[in-house]
């Protein structure tokens, strides 16, 4: 049986914290606001998004057998996500996630265990490539040992009609042209504006948008406040974040809004919703989770 959409994650538990403080080295004990325990990783937020919205995600992945696997384990199944293709690794402790929220920023350190146990092998063996209808390839950067798999898999996905969406999210080596070799497959190609200014090497977001969507199908950039913009043959549309969505917003953490937004417009893109349509539901993904910590919590929930 086909699944809807099939994603390759970079699953990580998320420990978040909120406060108005820098770390501060020499053994300075400061205080923070709040803190949050969840799902993690840009993959398995884009799936658990997805899931809300009535889709049907299968996601593959690895947990170490550790405590911090069975947390992961168990909140991949209250969100809905398939866990078939889930595999526990007994040699190598779960990936983490650990970030600081301050305002509209955050900073990050990851720990990136079991991701590294996300192998070309492993996918392949499990053959969830093959049952898929769409593929989302999400931390493209962060999962560097599949780039190989991916220029090899997706010409002849591509040739039995699966299409392909892309968020690369950061790239922690600065490696930012790697992911040229496979936007020849993509169909809707979904970076931040800091992104495609990175990967097209142009000096402008339309110059980059536009440079972009030569070689993919569909180029939607993602603007935070200023909202979203999008290309397609050779056109450019901007669309600006409805004030409905953000009159009585407080933000409590960023985490996740991007992953959010990319969901929304996958799941209305693949249900041959208008891009307008479309942008609207990853803005309002995007944005409504913005109000409580983590990248889970405030999901969208029609």
């Amino acid at each position: 049986m086909k699944h809807q959409l099939v994603t390759i994650a970079d699953l990580c538990l998320d420990i978040l914290f909120t406060a108005d403080v820098v770390p501060k080295y020499g053994q300075v004990e400061q205080f923070v606001n709040d803190y949050h325990v969840d799902l993690g990783g840009s993959a398995a937020i884009f799936a658990s998004q997805f899931a809300k919205l009535g889709g049907n995600p299968a996601l593959f992945g690895v947990v170490g057998t550790d405590t911090f696997g069975d947390i992961l384990t168990l909140k991949l199944h209250e969100s809905g996500i398939m866990t078939d293709y889930l595999v526990k690794d007994t040699e190598t402790k779960t990936a983490v996630g650990l970030g600081l929220a301050k305002g509209d920023d955050r900073a990050m350190l990851t720990y990136k265990g079991t991701m590294q146990s996300v192998t070309p092998e492993r996918i392949r063996k499990a053959g969830i490539l093959r049952e898929a209808k769409h593929i989302h390839i999400a931390s493209f950067y962060l999962l560097d040992q599949l780039h190989e798999l991916w220029e090899q898999e997706l010409k002849s996905l591509k040739q039995n009609g699966v299409t392909v969406s892309l968020d690369t999210n950061w790239a922690p080596e600065g490696n930012w042209q790697a992911v040229h070799s496979i936007l020849g497959y993509v169909d809707v190609f979904i970076p931040n504006e800091e992104e495609a200014l990175l990967i097209s090497g142009q000096p402008t977001c339309d110059l980059a948008g536009e440079w972009l969507s030569t070689k993919c199908g569909l180029v939607v950039i993602k603007r935070g406040a200023a909202g979203a913009s999008v290309y397609q043959n050779k056109e450019a549309v901007h669309f600006q974040v409805p004030s409905a969505l953000t009159k009585h917003l407080e933000i409590a953490d960023t985490t996740g809004a991007g992953d959010n937004f990319a969901a929304g417009f996958v799941y209305a893109w693949l249900n041959q919703n208008s891009i307008a349509e479309s942008v609207n539901l990853a803005m309002r993904c995007g944005t409504t989770s913005l109000s409580k910590i983590g990248g889970i919590a405030g999901q969208y929930v029609p």
